[in-house]
């Protein structure tokens, strides 16, 4: 028989008033059939178990509905109510709202609960409709949650309680605006073991620090589905073999994951559940190489050990439908190989898989063939040049082709480890022997992928010393300049100690091989991208200026490094046209400071 209105109302207030006062931190000031327009009373939250008006934190305003229902087997559910009502919860700064339901005649109950924050109430008043669907979670029995719900929502609509109307901004917005200090995420309970697991499972609100403001500003934004994420430093083993030296620890409301390496994860939901195991190959061939040899020695050795706590192999828990051990295996050793290949040819980048075209798994053949089986390599072209680049994907590597008696087959070796007798012919007709890199540019410096940072150096200087040794030496330095200046990375990092050995050493040359002036000058623009000037160096720039033989172009690179853009405009002003193209070419031009230079 269906129960009447009144007694549902009465068995849902007695239901949340029973629930409530269970806890050692709150009581209920809720009445019987309560003729407020929008609530039915309120729940204070005590400091103390003493509930003592001192130990007061703060008064919840509540509201509860109740409905029929004998299905008890959801967590979450939804409830309808109308647009007034949420309105007025706005304006009293927030409420909580409960629904119970009522089964077997009134005998079961089951209360969900919902934080309407103003900033939650502010999204659900958007839009047209008279009533919005509001999503509730099941209220908890533990007595130490229920407390923790109150408090967290309490304090939130209070920080929220100024922000009922206006603009709420985005974090992308005041990042733009440049007014964004930090950002928080303020959170409080009771009886609180675990604060990752507790954060996970309550509601949370991200607040922005302003600039110039005490008030923090709650975001135009409800995080929903938080996880956190720790880091933790151990040894992860199998036998003798350290596999990772680091481990990830993920906690949600519902489980928790431990994550070795990318591609590699232990679920832990219920304790009575085994965990569940996963692995998924990585994209990157570096990060596939380690974590699918940690997988199989997994299975093989049946366990593996973190601070020797063994996590033996749990079959009945492992998602592993796809993968075929003896297939894995032979996978294993061909991305093994290519890993040699790009640690013999010095390639940091990474390789991501999926972007590899058939040339490139051909080319990936072609390398191991040369590199690791030291064999030559047939099926190519019949013209390739001496020394040619050959690509992977967004991978190139230099290399030295010395052919064989058979047409199409190639003897392969490390351009940068093939030590090759140049010589080229100046204008004077003289054959001169140089440096074999003197090849290289500056998208040479910022694409090659098996550089070899170290020879380059010792190549120029074990070349016969002439005049154009210094000068190619010179150039080269300012493509390496210039590649500096669009480098990143660690690739950026070994391309200034290039300049910087470079620099120092051309610094020492004779008047007679390169102008001093301009080894000077290259060298100062080369510390200038390291440090500030000294005394001595700033010195020794004004000397230059002060030069009665200074060509207008080394004035203007002096006034660059010394940071006065209006001197070097008015000396480059004095230039030819085809004087100031050449000059925005060099790599000094980089200090230029003014519009002028991005609008060329």
């Amino acid at each position: 028989m269906a129960l009447d209105k009144k007694t549902i109302e009465t068995i849902s207030v007695n239901a949340v008033r029973d629930s409530v006062v269970t806890s050692e931190f709150l009581d209920q000031f809720i009445a019987d059939n309560d003729k407020e327009p929008s609530w039915d009373g309120a729940v204070y939250i005590y400091g103390d178990k003493s509930k003592k008006k001192s130990a007061l934190r703060g008064r919840m305003p509540v509201q509860i509905k109740g409905t029929e229902c004998d299905d008890f087997s959801k967590s979450e559910i939804s409830f309808q109510m109308s647009k007034d009502d949420l309105k007025n919860y706005l304006y009293d700064g927030g409420c909580i709202l409960f629904v119970v339901y009522i089964g077997n005649s009134g005998i079961r109950r089951k209360i969900y609960y919902a934080e309407l924050t103003p900033i939650k109430l502010r999204q659900f008043l958007n839009g047209n409709g008279k009533s919005r669907a509001i999503h509730l979670k099941e209220f908890p029995t533990d007595s130490n949650k229920k407390a923790t719900i109150f408090l967290n929502c309490f304090q939130n609509c209070k920080k929220q309680a100024s922000f009922t109307e206006g603009k709420l901004y985005t974090l992308e917005e005041l990042q733009n605006q440049g007014i964004l200090e930090n950002v928080v995420i303020p959170f409080e309970g009771y009886g609180i073991d675990n604060p990752q697991l507790a954060l996970v499972s309550n509601e949370v609100y991200i607040y922005a620090k302003i600039k110039g403001s005490s008030i923090p500003q709650p975001l135009d934004l409800i995080p929903e589905n938080i996880h956190t994420q720790r880091v933790i430093t151990s040894d992860v083993t199998i036998g003798d073999k350290v596999f990772y030296s680091e481990y990830s620890v993920i906690q949600c409301a519902e489980s928790t994951t431990f994550r070795f390496g990318e591609s590699f994860t232990m679920k832990f939901t219920k304790p009575d559940e085994p965990c569940k195991i996963n692995y998924k190959h990585s994209d990157k061939i570096r990060v596939l190489a380690k974590d699918l040899d940690f997988m199989i020695s997994y299975i093989e050795k049946g366990e593996f050990r973190v601070n020797d706590i063994a996590f033996p192999f749990e079959n009945n828990g492992a998602n592993f439908a796809h993968f075929d051990l003896e297939k894995e295996k032979e996978r294993l050793e061909y991305v093994k190989q290519i890993v040699e290949v790009f640690e013999l040819l010095r390639c940091n980048d990474e390789l991501i898989i999926s972007k590899l075209c058939n040339e490139d798994w051909r080319n990936l053949n072609r390398l191991i063939e040369a590199f690791i089986k030291k064999k030559p390599v047939r099926g190519l072209k019949r013209d390739i040049p001496p020394v040619c680049s050959m690509k992977v994907s967004n991978l190139r590597f230099v290399l030295y082709f010395k052919k064989c008696e058979d047409a199409g087959v190639y003897e392969i070796s490390d351009f940068f480890k093939s030590e090759l007798s140049v010589v080229y012919e100046n204008e004077q007709g003289i054959r001169l022997p140089i440096s074999q890199f003197f090849i290289l540019h500056t998208d040479d410096l910022l694409t090659i992928s098996n550089l070899d940072y170290d020879v380059l150096l010792p190549s120029f200087q074990s070349a016969e010393r002439h005049y154009d040794t210094i000068n190619r030496a010179n150039w080269f330095l300012l493509d390496a300049l210039s590649a500096y200046d669009k480098a990143s990375g660690y690739r950026k990092e070994k391309l200034l100690k290039v300049c910087d050995d470079f620099s120092k050493w051309i610094l020492t040359a004779s008047d007679d091989e390169l102008n001093y002036e301009v080894r000077l000058l290259n060298r100062l623009q080369t510390i200038k991208r390291q440090r500030a000037f000294n005394t001595d160096e700033i010195s020794s720039l004004y000397e230059l200026i002060e030069s009665k033989g200074a060509h207008e172009e080394i004035r203007v690179g002096v006034y660059l490094l010394l940071d006065q853009q209006k001197p070097a405009e008015l000396h480059f002003a004095k230039l030819t046209d085809e004087e100031r193209n050449k000059f925005k070419e060099y790599p000094i031009y980089h200090f230029w400071k003014t519009e002028d230079k991005h609008n060329d």
